[in-house]
């Protein structure tokens, strides 16, 4: 069994790494609006139950942070897939 290649993820020709690049930016958008609708739906329904000024603060700085790991996640995905296309120019 080869190793060298194995997990590496490497495309063979420009189309295909163009391809990978394209569904991952695709993926990554579909992951980020995912977890936004999420986010603020749950925004929604603790503000409404917020019953002070603190929780209210707390609830938006929650809601803040759920945008942030929301971004990160997305911004994982598309790396992914970037990695293997700056790879395959290596390569040239």
């Amino acid at each position: 069994m080869q190793t060298e290649d194995v997990g590496a993820g490497k495309a063979q020709t420009h189309g295909e790494a163009k391809k990978l690049l394209d569904e991952a930016w695709e993926r990554a958008g579909k992951v980020y609006k995912e977890a936004k609708e999420q986010a603020d739906l749950v925004y929604e329904d603790a503000k409404k139950l917020a019953v002070d000024k603190g929780a209210r603060k707390r609830a938006d700085e929650a809601y803040e942070e759920a945008l942030k790991e929301a971004k990160k996640l997305r911004d994982a995905i598309t790396n992914v897939a970037q990695a293997v296309f700056i790879d395959f120019w290596k390569q040239k």
